[in-house]
This record gives structure tokens, C-alpha cells and sequence, in this order.
């Protein structure tokens, strides 16, 4: 997995295959995490002077999803103890115990060092040391010469939701930071080989390993949550590859498998509020918790976890959830699916068919759900405890992280869009926008569409020949109402110009709401004006013909 800091580093091949990744005389690359920042200035010092460090742009990033809410009283300081440098004192005593220090990591509070078995050992009978963990060095022969587009059997699971096109447009995840809350994740597969991990942590035994613990676990305990981060963060082309591979993430172990009690949605509530914390986007969830609540319960804000995730949206927090497997009755869904604040993500077949085992809505208090559907059914990931074998499995735990990914894409190309601009982009991006039920919700998001979304597009052809019209100038311009104040910094202005393309296509995206009109002219053309346009929603097929001047 590449470090948080954007140097490569992945699980050691010989860690994958069970040898000790430092033998001894060997030195080996490890991570050193530090249990606090030691003592020094004071705290509410140290942080004025962090602030001082940040560019104006990340404190606008910290601060879009209070902007986008227009609460900005609510934001009391924009950093915390992660944006501080680990301590000097530790890193110096690390230093001494004659290893290569490579990198400090203020976020992982966290040094990488180069070290022999016998100075590892040292290190980690420092007081102040919480752990130590191997890395290894990952090599960009195979991955450059394989072809990064290349889905194997994820291919139509990734169609269905537009995914190629958005990888092909250059969004991948890039910049999101997401939290996926699961069972526990083994990343010695080489589909996670270029994973960016954050942090991990185990909300079930709290400590800071999320993989599976032997003297802790009961077999089979990680094989739920690797296989759900395969989907949404798999990268092995021609094999599988997920939606959100380039995203950055962070790994939560909140669910004891064997067992469905209370604690386990303690400390998924536990895991979302560290998630927030640590400044993650978006959080995806394949859990749910039902056994202890009524249908009467399900209205999103009674359940315990479906408080938590209304809380989480408002901060900035985007929720994708599950709806769960216990469908298709009325009010099968299973909270925090139930929450307004939550997208919750039912499951379709191959063909689009709702799958017979997913949940459904409404709510308690009325209100349509799922939000959107995307295929739960035969989806392609990676088979746990494996180094190299991948297989298929069904559920709306798979469906989910597919919709997640598209989240993160939208937020990719959008990092000034705050939780509910996404929300509503990938909502009314869906096939089922206009007839929403509760069975599909909004249907199956388009993430193209999404990313654009709202627009206008269509063709520019000539009247007679049908042929189409490149180079042609489209301008837009208000035709009524226009909300500019609804609009993200980077958005289309109200008003501008664009051109077709070579054949004759246009899209002009991301427009305020308000009403519209579209005029087009190219060389030896009669000007073409369109009828007025309200966006939203998108408005594709707004197709203009031009008649060719001395007709």
C-alpha cells in the first residue's frame, strides 16, 4: 500500500507468504506510531502554529462543509492534534537506536525508519512507542506495463454505474479520504497492493490492528470486510478494479462476527465519530443493526446509529450504507439505512432486477428508501486469505461500496462540493429520477452524470443533411430566475461559451439552478435558439439543427 505521504510501500511479499519480514541481520522498513505528541508547548499554541502551516486552499477544504450548511459559527479552530509533528524527543530516541529514519508522518504520528530485527525490538520497549509494523517495497513493473482500464470480471458491475467513462475522464478517487467500517481487512492481497491506508483501528478489542487477530478473532473474521474493501478499493487490473482505487482510506474493525449484540453498534457509532474526526469524506458501510428495533423505530431517528449518521452528514461526514438483506417486505430496511442523512444502497441483479433478498422501504415516517441501487448480485472481488485468487459474492454489502466508490469519484472531480451536493448529484443522476419507489429508490446512479450534474447537452446537426456540426459556438445565458448563491466555486458560471465536439456533442455542466437558453451559430449558419430551460434536473437531448445560410 503507498504510506499516507505518497511514497510506495506495500505488505512484504514474504509477510503475504508467512516469513518474518525481518530476519535476523536484515534490515527491513517499518512504521513507528507514537502514543501521543509528549509534552512542550501548549496545546491551544501548538495548534495556533499548525494553523499557520495550512495553505489557504486546505483550510477552505476543512471548512466547505460548514460553508455549504451557512453555519460558519460552528467551526471553532480548523486543526486538532494530528496536523502537530510527532514529538522531537521521540524521533531523536528513535534515531539513537541506530535505524535510517525516511519519513515523519504528522498525521500517523509516525516515523518511517529503516532497521535490523534487534533495533526494531529496542524500539518497541519505548514507553512512548505504540506499535510498530512492517512495510516493503512495491515495484511498478507489472503495474505499468498492465492496463490500468483493464476490469476483467468487475467490467459490468463498473458499467452499470458509469464508472469507465469517470475513470477515463481522470477521476479515480484522488483527494478523498474514505472510512470503510467492517469486520476487519487483510491486505496482503495484491488487488490491495496499491492501497493508501491512513490509519486503521479495532473498535471491538481498541487497539490499532483492523486485520484478523488470531488470539482475539474466531476464524473467519476479516473475510467480510476484505472482500467489501476489494470492491470499492481493489486494484488488479484484468482482474478486478474498484470504482474508488485512488482514494486514500482508513479502516475500522467495528463487527465481531458470530454475534449480533449492542456493542458492535457502539463501536460502529465509535468508529463514524473517530471517522469525522480524523477528516474523512465519506464513510461506507456494509453493516446494519435491526434485531433490537421495531418497525416503528425505523423512522432515521430513534436507532442509535441512525442519530449518529444524521449527526455525521451535518459535519460533513457523507454515510453510504446498505440497506440490508432481509427485503423484499415492507419496512425490511435496517437502520442506519433509515437515516435522512445516509445514502442507503439496495441491490440489483446482472440485469437490473431487484435482487430477492434486498430490503426495502419506507420508512417509518414515510420516506423513500433505498436512495439508489447498484448490482449485489455475483459481484466480482477478491478472495480473503488469499494472495492472488479472486471469486464472486452477493449482497447488499457489495452493492454499497460500489455506490461509495462513486462518491468518492463525484467528490474527486468536485472537492469544493460538500456532502449534500453529492448526495444530490449521484441521487439525480439515477435511471428511476423521476418515478423514485421503494424498492429502487432513484435506481442506479450514473457517475458520468453525476459529475456533471446538473447540465445541458445535446447535438448541433445540420438541418438537411443530418450531418454533424464541429466547432460550432454554444453559448448559455439566463432566461429567467437564476440561483448563483447555490453554486460551488468551481461550477459553471451562469453564463458562458462552449464548442461541439467532432461530432457535434456539447455538454455545458454544473449550471446554478435557475432557467436557461442555449444559442449556437458556426461559420455559414443561421444562429439556432432553443426554447427555455430549467435546470435541475439535467437536461440531456437538448439537440439544436442549424439551416445552412442561401438555403
Amino acid at each position: 500500500m503507498r504510506s499516507a505521504l505518497g511514497g510506495i510501500v506495500v505488505v512484504a511479499a514474504l509477510a503475504a507468504c508467512g516469513v518474518p519480514a525481518a530476519l535476523a541481520g536484515e534490515r527491513s522498513l517499518q512504521w513507528v506510531f507514537f502514543r501521543d505528541h509528549g509534552s512542550g508547548a501548549s496545546l491551544d499554541s501548538a495548534l495556533t502554529a499548525a494553523e499557520g502551516l495550512l495553505s489557504p486552499r486546505a483550510l477552505a477544504r476543512r471548512a466547505k462543509a460548514i460553508r455549504e450548511r451557512d453555519t460558519p459559527a460552528a467551526a471553532d479552530r480548523l486543526v486538532d492534534e494530528r496536523d502537530l509533528e510527532p514529538a522531537a524527543s521521540y524521533v531523536s530516541a528513535v534515531g539513537t537506536a541506530g535505524v535510517t529514519i525516511r519519513t515523519i508522518s504528522r498525521w500517523l504520528n509516525a516515523v518511517s525508519i529503516e532497521a535490523d530485527a534487534e533495533a526494531v525490538a529496542a524500539i518497541e520497549a519505548l514507553p512512548f512507542v505504540a506499535g510498530v509494523r512492517p512495510v516493503g517495497v512495491f515495484t511498478r513493473d507489472r503495474a505499468a506495463a498492465a492496463d490500468e482500464f483493464s476490469f476483467g470480471p468487475a467490467a459490468h458491475q463498473l458499467e452499470m454505474l458509469g464508472v469507465p467513462e469517470a475513470h477515463a475522464m481522470g477521476y479515480r478517487g484522488e483527494g478523498v479520504l474514505i472510512c470503510v467500517l467492517d469486520s476487519g481487512f487483510e491486505l496482503g492481497h495484491e488487488a490491495f497492493d496499491q492501497l493508501t491506508v491512513r490509519a486503521t483501528r479495532d473498535f471491538v478489542f481498541h487497539d490499532e490492528v483492523a486485520s484478523y487477530d488470531p488470539t482475539q478473532d474466531v476464524p473467519g473474521q476479516s473475510i467480510h470486510g476484505t472482500t467489501v474493501l476489494s470492491v470499492i478499493a481493489g486494484y488488479a487490473p484484468g482482474r478486478i478494479i474498484g470504482p474508488a482505487y485512488r482514494a486514500d482510506y482508513l479502516l475500522a474493525k467495528t463487527e465481531r462476527i458470530g454475534s449480533e449484540t449492542r456493542v458492535e453498534e457502539d463501536a460502529w457509532c465509535e468508529a463514524i465519530e473517530w471517522a469525522e474526526s480524523v477528516g474523512a469524506d465519506i464513510a461506507a458501510s456494509s453493516l446494519s443493526y435491526y434485531l433490537w428495533y421495531s418497525p416503528e423505530d425505523r423512522d432515521g431517528r430513534t436507532a442509535l446509529v441512525s442519530r449518529f449518521a444524521n449527526v455525521a452528514f451535518e459535519r460533513g461526514l457523507l454515510i453510504v450504507n446498505s440497506m440490508g438483506n432481509t427485503g423484499p417486505r415492507e419496512w425490511s430496511l435496517n437502520p442506519p439505512a433509515d437515516a435522512p442523512g445516509v445514502i442507503a444502497v439496495g441491490a440489483v441483479d446482472w440485469n437490473g432486477s431487484l435482487a430477492g433478498f434486498s430490503s426495502v422501504g419506507p420508512t417509518w415516517d414515510g420516506r423513500v428508501k433505498p436512495d439508489l441501487v447498484a448490482m449485489g448480485s455475483g459481484v466480482a472481488l477478491v478472495t480473503a486469505r488469499s494472495r492472488d485468487r479472486y471469486g464472486h459474492g452477493s449482497g447488499t454489502s457489495y452493492s454499497s461500496p460500489l455506490v461509495a466508490g462513486c462518491a468518492a469519484i463525484v467528490l474527486s472531480a468536485h472537492p469544493d462540493w460538500g456532502p449534500e451536493a453529492v448526495r444530490e448529484a449521484l441521487v439525480m443522476s439515477g435511471d428511476r429520477a423521476s418515478r423514485p419507489d421503494n424498492r429502487y429508490g432513484w435506481g442506479v446512479p450514473n457517475v458520468r452524470d453525476a459529475i456533471l450534474y446538473p447540465f445541458l447537452e445535446g447535438r448541433i446537426i445540420d438541418d438537411r443533411t443530418r450531418e454533424p456540426i464541429a466547432g460550432a459556438r454554444i453559448r448559455w445565458e439566463p432566461a429567467g430566475r437564476v440561483d448563483s448563491t447555490r453554486a460551488a466555486p468551481g461550477d459553471s458560471p451562469p453564463r458562458g461559451t462552449s464548442q461541439s465536439d467532432s461530432t457535434g456533442a456539447y455538454v455545458v455542466p454544473n449550471l446554478p439552478p435557475g432557467i436557461f437558453r442555449i444559442r449556437v451559430d458556426a461559420p455559414g449558419y443561421v444562429e439556432g435558439v432553443s426554447q427555455r430551460l430549467e435546470v435541475p434536473p439535467s437536461l440531456g437531448d437538448v439537440n439544436l439543427e442549424l439551416r445552412y445560410q442561401g438555403k
